[in-house]
C-alpha cells in the first residue's frame, strides 16, 4: 500500500504542475524585456482646433527589434508621426537596446486639429501600437507652451 501511495501521490503533483506551467509561462512573459515608452509630453494650447506636437521615449530592452507603426490620441481628430523635417513617416524601427527619443528636434507626433484646449498639468491619453509589443496607453504630460523637454511632475495627487 506504500508504494501505492506515493504513486498516488506522484500523479497528483505531476498533475497540479502540468496545471500551473501555463500560468507560470503567462507571469514570465509579462516580465519579460520588451518595449517600454515614457517620459510623454506636449505643450500647452491657447484654443481648440490647433495641432500640437507630441513627444516621448521608445526603449528596446528585447533581443529583437520592434517597429512603431501606428499612433492615436482621441483628444486629436488625427495623429501622425512626422519626422524632423515635418514630412510624414510610417513606422519607427527600434533595434534591441536601443532608446528613441521623439522630441522638438527631430521625429514627433503631430496632434492634429485638437479638439479640445490643453492646460498646463493636464494629461493626454495616446495608443500607439508596435509590431511585436502591440498596443500600449502613453499618457502626454502637458508642459507650457515653452517647453523644450519633458519636467515629470512633482505635485501631490491629493491635497488637503
Amino acid at each position: 500500500m506504500t508504494h501505492l501511495k506515493h504513486l498516488i501521490f506522484g500523479l497528483v503533483l505531476a498533475a497540479l504542475a502540468a496545471l500551473a506551467a501555463p500560468a507560470f509561462a503567462q507571469t514570465a512573459a509579462n516580465v519579460m524585456p520588451g518595449i517600454t515608452v515614457g517620459q510623454g509630453w506636449t505643450r500647452v494650447t491657447r484654443e481648440a482646433g490647433k495641432s500640437t506636437p507630441g513627444f516621448f521615449t521608445i526603449h528596446n530592452d528585447g533581443l529583437t527589434p520592434d517597429t512603431l507603426v501606428s499612433t492615436s490620441c482621441p483628444v486629436a481628430h488625427r495623429t501622425v508621426l512626422l519626422d524632423r523635417t515635418g514630412k510624414a513617416i510610417g513606422a519607427i524601427r527600434i533595434k534591441p537596446g536601443q532608446t528613441v527619443t521623439l522630441a522638438p528636434d527631430g521625429a514627433h507626433l503631430m496632434l492634429e486639429q485638437n479638439r479640445f484646449r490643453f492646460y498646463a498639468s493636464g494629461l493626454i491619453p495616446c495608443s500607439i501600437d508596435f509590431l511585436g509589443a502591440g498596443k500600449m496607453i502613453l499618457y502626454l504630460h502637458v508642459e507650457p507652451d515653452n517647453a523644450k523637454t519633458y519636467h515629470p511632475a512633482h505635485r501631490a495627487i491629493v491635497k488637503d
